[in-house]
């Protein structure tokens, strides 16, 4: 068995990841396409338009392979209202998809923008004002030119590649991505932290000895505010905090989850252990294998029919039903070995796996010690069949529900008045699913 040097590794996986010179040409002679077809309808119309840039990982050769949307920001004067901002915007991006014959629909972040397909590309069209750095941010995306300004100058072609290798790793990890479902590593955080530490491998040997509330702060910060005080900057109570050099009152690494942190420290640490190739090659579906390849709990979904609401939206409101309802389980002794939620277009599913489903109908209820007086009355007001034992009160008495079974069915049909209910996640349109032996579930 031939084994491999971490650098014979990260040549190996680099050559699987790395985008040909072609396909970034082809790419950028898109870009440049759409462009020109941009500046074209502005002049017609004499639009408040003062720059038209190419942004994002593709622009700035950090893209992995097969990876190859072009994101176009229109860059508006700040004199331009905000309506009017985002009708010129769509009309813009909506006619240049036309021009180009692609197919196109309105998405929304902080205002509507135009995401669309041309030739093969998925492109997004996106208006925002033009600010210089250090100066207030007008709507949320004005930062992202900075962002590609600020590390177009920064990143060569080795660290570009450095990128690559911190994305691939995180995506097999299934750690890359800052979206509400994976609550992972966004693109511009890896540059950043490639942009500090100078290396992939540089990076994970310092992340052996991160622990929570680790904070980085790029020294390149200094280039743009020369009297920054860095004891004087935001204050954030998250588990990794790397201040953004565009706007230092922002953590780039906030959607990350300390569940996720963690991982990612713990993972930096075996693959400098035991080096291997299988690190980059989907290794979180591995993982999710090796631990479902077991004996297992009783299972139940909770199956809602979906609201026609995007992710970000849907995602912390099912997490929000599922923490509520877990507490209302512990509240009644059921053990919880797992539990998660994810969604599909059509429904949200709410996934439990128990310890045990069905107990006594006798429970022990654990008292004050004798001494207090106090207590101990409320205590025996409470309960009737009450012992004493290691000087504590006792007290013998019936669950609500034997079965989670029960308590399910009564979450569904509403006779639970502490269960929070978020707006498009509603428990009373559910289904109770009970999973085989195989946990089979479609």
């Amino acid at each position: 068995m031939i084994v491999l040097t971490i650098d014979e590794i990260l040549k190996e996986v680099l050559k699987e990841i790395k985008p040909s010179k072609e396909d970034m040409e082809k790419l950028q002679n898109k870009a440049n396409e759409i462009i020109d077809k941009i500046w074209e309808i502005v002049k017609e119309n004499n639009y408040p338009v003062l720059e038209v840039l190419l942004v994002g990982s593709s622009a700035r050769n950090t893209n992995l392979k097969d990876d190859y949307d072009i994101d176009i920001f229109v860059l508006f004067d700040k004199s331009t209202s905000e309506d009017e901002l985002e009708e010129i915007g769509l009309k813009v991006g909506i006619e240049v998809i036309k021009r180009l014959n692609g197919s196109y629909n309105i998405n929304y972040a902080s205002h509507p923008y135009v995401n669309g397909e041309v030739d093969g590309y998925e492109v997004d069209i996106v208006p925002c004002y033009k600010i210089d750095f250090g100066e207030k941010i007008i709507s949320a995306v004005d930062r992202t030119p900075l962002h590609h300004k600020f590390l177009k100058d920064r990143l060569n072609e080795k660290l570009c590649d450095e990128v690559r290798l911190l994305k691939a790793f995180l995506k097999s990890l299934g750690l890359y991505g800052s979206d509400v479902k994976t609550k992972g590593f966004s693109g511009y955080l890896c540059e950043l932290l490639i942009l500090h530490y100078g290396s992939f491998i540089n990076l994970l040997k310092d992340a052996q000895n991160w622990r929570v509330g680790k904070k980085i702060i790029l020294k390149d910060i200094f280039d743009i505010y020369k009297d920054v005080d860095i004891n004087r900057l935001k204050k954030f109570d998250e588990p990794f905090i790397v201040y953004d050099p565009v706007d230092l009152n922002r953590n780039v690494a906030s959607p990350l989850s300390k569940d996720n942190f963690c991982k990612f420290i713990f993972y930096s640490r075996e693959f400098l252990k035991n080096p291997s190739i299988e690190f980059f090659n989907n290794y979180a579906k591995k993982l999710e294998e090796i631990l479902e390849d077991r004996e297992h709990g009783y299972r139940l979904i909770l199956k809602i029919p979906r609201e026609d609401v995007v992710d970000d939206i849907l995602y912390p409101q099912m997490e929000k039903l599922q923490k509520s309802i877990n507490k209302v389980i512990v509240k009644h002794e059921f053990v919880i070995l797992n539990s998660k939620c994810f969604a599909d277009n059509n429904y949200c599913h709410l996934y439990w796996e128990f310890l045990v489903h069905e107990l006594p109908k006798v429970a022990l209820r654990e008292g004050p010690p004798i001494f207090e007086k106090e207590r101990a009355e409320r205590f025996l007001k409470k309960y009737d069949k009450v012992f004493i034992k290691d000087c504590k009160l006792f007290a013998y008495t019936e669950r609500k529900y034997c079965h989670v079974i029960d308590l399910f069915n009564d979450i569904v049909n509403g006779n639970l008045q502490n269960i929070s209910i978020p707006k498009y996640v509603n428990p009373r349109n559910g289904e109770i699913i009970e999973l085989d032996s195989y946990g089979k579930y479609e």
